[in-house]
Parts: structure tokens; C-alpha cells; sequence
């Protein structure tokens, strides 16, 4: 007999399964897809969370300290004041070595300020300084020009000029009205003399008792008078013009009179104006003065005649009212449209972390409309001061660096998936 090999086939019932599922289980398993898609979409259009965008930050105050620095190269030849002193506005700090003596430059600088009309001031009112260094040529050129005018007034050639002109006119005229008088007494006579002329001609044509000599006598009287009269009248010409030409004259002495003062005085101003300025200069240079009243702090330890390089920080003063706090921001250009006023900010101080002490809360208070360079200047404003979002109050040190993150407007998750999407549309659209 003869053996017959028989073959068995074995058949995976997970294959089988898989290869041909059965129809519940698809219709199931598209169901629930389909929910969980469904699920996703709803849940990305309800979930919203903020857009963030960073900057650093620069915590300071209202009235922010005021770093004083060298304008020169040189020595510290007087230092008034020491660390943590109190200090008013106005009040000088430190002087740096100049060839000009302080104690004469405040003399001269309490003269410069007290002398608000310097026309009317008198040399003798005038200090006496010698030590003013490179100043001493602007203030002796304003004392050169003080003495002229003060000689102008005291000598005044041509006032006095002036005043006896105005005698000489005054005289003049005078001598003018007599003038006029006596012409009048003349033609009064010479009226008559011709009426008399008259009556002796008229008796001397009809032959009766007036002889050739008396009418002779008459008509030489007639003539005379009138000779007279005519003398008169020149003499009152001649006056007249003398009386006019005085006049001319008084006019260009008071001309003559007024432009040398006005010169004089434009030079007197001029050169106080110089002083005033050179003066100015000076302090700005070599003094440094306190611009705000408070509390100095000193960049590093300083002492008389101790060098120091131009531009170089000396001290800073934290003003006494320093105001509220504030925080100054450097937006890039990138994402700046979406910053506007009255968004709040997270603020990290790089001094106290976040996750120990918490986030500082403020807000936009203003933006500048224009950037400066490649940066918005966005201004913070902190409600709470410094007080965190863990109601712990963070300790004050000016110009404190951290990181704000500015909240922009909410956006929805599903927004953010679909605006990739919306952008490769518009790019590819034609």
C-alpha cells in the first residue's frame, strides 16, 4: 500500500482577521475617528491662549539717577561731598584743576547773575580779579568796554557840544525878535518919512513955501530910512540862516551822540554776553554740579587731586522724589504692530527668578509713533509696583534688567494650525 502524504494547511486567524475585517469593527473604528476629529476641531476653536512676544527690559523710575561724568582730562582739585551724602540741586560736587581760581569765578559768577542791567553799572562796582585763567581776557575786554561808556557819560563831548548849541540857538532867536521888532519900528517910520516926502513933493511941484533944499532934505530922510530898513531885514536873513545852521548842527551832534552810545553799548553787551558765555563753558567743563537734589553714590572711590579721564563717570545722583516705577522697552521692528497701548506685560527680573519669586505684572502705557533706529521705545507702566504675582514685594535698585513678555491678543489653536495652511495658499496663488 502505498503511503499517501497528506498536507495539512494552517491558517493565521489574526491575518485572516486583518486582511478581511469584519464590517462592524470598520464601521465602528470610522466612527470613532471621526468623533475624536470632530472633538480635535471643536477643541482647537474653543482653546485660546495669548500671543507672546519678548523684549528685554530696564526697570527704572520717573525721575531716573543722573550720572555725572568728566568733561576734561585731569586732577580733582576740590571734592565736596562724599558717598551716600545729600546733595541739593544747583550745588557744586567737585572742581577738576583749572588754571582759574574757584573762589574768584564764584565772585565773578555771583557778579554775572546779579548784573542783569550791565549798561547801568559803574566801574567802581566792578571786583578786582586777577586769577580767572582763561577768562581773565573775556572779563577785561567787559571791563574796557564798561570804563569807555562810563567815560562816554562822565566827559560827554557831545552833549556838551549839544548844550551850547543850545545856548546859541536860544541867543539867536533872541536877537532874531529884536530883529523883528526893529523892522517893524522901521517900516513905521519909513511910512512916515514917505507920507512927509509926499506933502513936501506935492507943496515943492505947486511952488508954494517948501525951498529945493528942504525938499531935498525930506527925499534924502525917505531914502536913508529905507537904507535902514533894507540893513534891517539882512541883518534878520543873516540870523535866520545862522538860526538854521545851529539847528543842522544840533541835529548831527545828537546823531553823532547817539551812534557813539549805541556802539558802546552793543560792545558793552556784546562782551558781557562773551563772559557770560565763556563763563558757562567753564562750569560746564570743570565743575560738576548736582542738577537734582538727593543722594550721591560714587561709581568707584574718588579723592582729591585723584586723575580722571574725559567722559568718564565720576558720580550719580538718585534724586530725593524719584517717582513712580516705570519700564522702558526696545521693541525690534519684527511683531510690533501687534504691541499697542493698554496690552499688560509678564515681567522676569533677571535678580529675583521667576519661578522663585514670580512675575512682575505691568502695562503699555505709551509707544513711540516713530521708531528710533530699528526699535520702538514702548514705555511700561507698573500698577503694583514691584509687587509679584506671589504678593511678594521685590527690593528697588535702579536701572534692574529682566525679560517682559507683552500679551498681545488671544488666539485660537486652531487658528494657528490653519494660518501655515492660509499662507503656502496666498504664496502659490497666481
Amino acid at each position: 500500500m502505498e503511503n499517501k502524504r497528506l498536507e495539512i494547511k494552517y491558517s493565521d486567524p489574526i491575518e485572516e482577521i486583518m486582511g478581511n475585517p469584519p464590517g462592524r469593527i470598520l464601521r465602528w473604528g470610522t466612527l470613532i475617528i471621526f468623533i475624536v476629529l470632530i472633538l480635535f476641531l471643536l477643541f482647537s476653536w474653543y482653546l485660546k491662549y495669548p500671543d507672546l512676544i519678548p523684549a528685554t527690559i530696564e526697570i527704572t523710575t520717573e525721575n531716573p539717577p543722573v550720572t555725572l561724568v568728566s568733561k576734561v582730562n585731569g586732577r580733582i582739585k576740590e571734592l565736596n561731598i562724599t558717598n551716600k551724602s545729600n546733595v541739593i540741586k544747583n550745588q557744586v560736587l567737585a572742581v577738576m584743576e583749572s588754571a582759574v581760581s574757584f573762589k574768584e569765578f564764584e565772585i565773578l559768577r555771583q557778579f554775572v547773575d546779579t548784573a542783569t542791567h550791565p549798561l547801568s553799572l559803574l566801574n567802581s562796582t566792578v571786583p578786582e580779579l586777577t586769577e580767572l585763567g582763561e577768562l581773565q581776557i573775556y572779563y577785561s575786554t567787559f571791563r574796557k568796554n564798561l570804563s569807555d561808556l562810563n567815560n562816554f557819560f562822565r566827559n560827554d563831548y557831545y552833549g556838551n557840544k549839544i548844550q551850547t548849541v543850545k545856548k546859541e540857538i536860544i541867543g539867536t532867536s533872541f536877537y532874531i525878535d529884536r530883529l523883528k521888532e526893529s523892522e517893524k519900528l522901521f517900516s513905521e517910520n519909513l511910512e512916515l518919512d514917505n507920507k512927509r516926502f509926499m506933502r513936501d513933493s506935492g507943496l515943492y511941484k505947486a511952488g508954494k513955501t517948501i525951498s529945493e533944499s528942504d525938499y531935498d532934505k525930506s527925499r534924502q530922510a525917505l531914502i536913508r530910512q529905507r537904507i535902514d530898513l533894507q540893513e534891517i531885514r539882512l541883518q534878520h536873513s543873516a540870523k535866520n540862516i545862522e538860526l538854521t545852521s545851529m539847528q543842522q548842527q544840533l541835529t548831527e551832534y545828537s546823531i553823532m551822540r547817539s551812534d557813539d552810545l549805541e556802539k558802546l553799548s552793543s560792545t558793552l553787551e556784546e562782551s558781557f554776553r562773551n563772559l557770560s558765555a565763556e563763563i558757562n563753558i567753564w562750569e560746564i567743563n570743570y565743575l560738576l554740579v548736582s542738577p537734582v537734589s538727593g543722594t550721591v553714590t560714587f561709581t568707584k572711590y574718588w579723592s582729591e587731586n585723584q586723575s580722571v579721564i574725559k567722559d568718564e563717570p565720576v558720580l550719580t545722583i538718585v534724586p530725593t522724589n524719584q517717582g513712580n516705577f516705570i519700564g522702558r522697552i526696545d521693541l525690534k521692528m519684527e511683531r510690533s504692530g501687534k504691541v499697542a497701548i493698554g496690552q499688560q506685560v509678564n515681567i522676569k527680573l533677571s535678580s529675583f527668578p521667576y519661578l522663585e519669586y514670580g512675575m512682575v505684572r505691568g502695562k503699555i502705557k505709551t509707544k513711540s509713533l516713530v521708531p528710533s533706529g530699528d526699535a520702538y521705545v514702548i514705555e511700561i507702566e507698573l500698577p503694583d509696583g514691584l509687587k509679584t504675582l506671589y504678593n511678594r514685594q521685590l527690593e528697588f535698585t535702579q536701572n534692574m534688567q529682566g525679560t517682559a513678555e507683552i500679551i498681545t491678543e488671544d488666539m485660537r489653536l486652531l487658528q494657528k494650525i490653519v494660518d501655515p495652511f492660509r499662507y503656502l495658499l496666498s504664496k502659490n496663488k497666481r
